[in-house]
């Protein structure tokens, strides 16, 4: 009995008998199927970088610079966007926020709305209580 023809028949009585394969697996068709495929890799790349050359042309300075404010309003996505400066911004949004908290003013004068600092408008309600707001 030869070796190949033993493996067309399936596992010998051995293997039957150990529970497990006696001979190793053949490594020739491993490597050359390892082989193509890096081939294969190989010149895909080169094709697509001939192509990328014959299409696109020569690689060109692909710098992040702009000439002038046309090509940056060109650039901006539609609004809203982000903050230009978080920082200036947040300040801002800070000392108006702690302006109307501070200070007396109208809300709505028609209706007779008004906003109260809110240290006195926690004086008010420690001593009225809730039931007097309304």
């Amino acid at each position: 009995m030869s070796h190949a023809h033993a493996h067309s028949e399936g596992p010998s009585a051995e293997s039957l008998a150990l529970n497990h394969e006696v001979s190793d697996a053949r490594t020739q068709p491993v490597i050359w199927g390892g082989i193509m495929v890096v081939v294969t890799m190989v010149l895909a790349f080169v094709l697509a970088m001939v192509l990328l050359v014959v299409w696109v042309g020569p690689v060109a300075d692909q710098s992040n610079t702009l000439l002038n404010d046309e090509m940056t309003q060109l650039q901006l996505p539609p609004a809203p966007r982000l903050e230009q400066n978080p920082r200036v911004d947040g300040d801002r949004i800070i000392a108006e926020a702690t302006e109307r908290l501070e200070s007396y003013g109208w809300v709505n004068e028609r209706a007779g709305k008004a906003h109260i600092p809110i240290e006195r408008a926690m004086e008010l309600l420690l001593e009225h209580g809730l039931d007097a707001v309304k």
